[in-house]
């Protein structure tokens, strides 16, 4: 289970913000395993542009720093976001950090130094943490949606298998709601080895529409497909 949860996040972006930059390095090293991109900061301003202008998934932050601490900075993340998962690491367990961390709705705090074996057991819990909230999890229609952490299409209680191909179109369009998705920018994001014909990903579109409905996928003559969906 714990193997299954860690699996999910190379779907995920992580912003680590560290002052400290041998630490910062080794972390890096190590969560670049696990997540699909991590983006590093030194100190809270400079991970609050960066929050600001990319699609950032997770945080995991220093309490102090020089120029904006952590604790600024996910309490200004917290203020627009309440969902996003937050961990505050911390040179020792000290309980005013702790208790000013409380409203943060932290999804863990670590505690320097930090062992591998801790550091996975976080991973699970900012996993767990985005399972709760439903971040990721898209309304189609009244009876069908779509949890992307563990890739299931549900029409009620009930999971509607999707292929692989499926999986990836489906996100493709979740992820660009109200943009117009190209035959080519579909096959870029295909599996190498799936046939990318115009005939292929004209039935690939044809059975997708068949399982989210026939208006959910709207045909833009000329340019693409689009999808407009509304997220829980």
């Amino acid at each position: 289970m714990t193997e299954e949860k860690l699996s999910r996040l190379k779907q995920f972006t992580l912003l680590l913000v560290e002052d400290d930059a041998e630490l910062l390095n080794k972390l890096n090293v190590i969560l670049s395993i696990f997540f699909k991109d991590v983006i590093t900061a030194p100190n809270g301003k400079e991970a609050l542009a960066i929050y600001k202008t990319q699609k950032i998934d997770m945080i995991i932050s220093d309490y102090s720093m020089p120029i904006m601490s952590g604790y600024e900075l996910l309490k200004e993340v917290r203020r627009e976001n309440k969902k996003i998962p937050l961990t505050i690491i911390s040179n020792y367990s000290d309980s005013e950090k702790l208790l000013n961390s409380i409203p943060l709705s932290l999804a863990h705090y670590l505690v320097k130094p930090i062992d591998y074996t801790t550091l996975t057991s976080t991973l699970v819990s900012m996993v767990e943490k985005m399972q709760e909230s439903e971040i990721l999890t898209y309304k189609i229609s009244n009876e069908l949606s779509y949890d992307a952490i563990k890739k299931e299409l549900k029409n009620s209680d009930c999971l509607v298998p999707l292929s692989k191909s499926e999986v990836i179109v489906l996100e493709l369009f979740l992820n660009n709601r109200d943009k117009i998705i190209s035959n080519n920018e579909i096959e870029l994001n295909l599996d190498p080895t799936e046939n990318k014909s115009d005939a292929a990903i004209k039935s690939l579109i044809y059975r997708l529409r068949k399982k989210i409905g026939k208006d959910k996928i709207l045909n833009i003559a000329g340019f693409g497909f689009m999808l407009r969906l509304t997220k829980i």
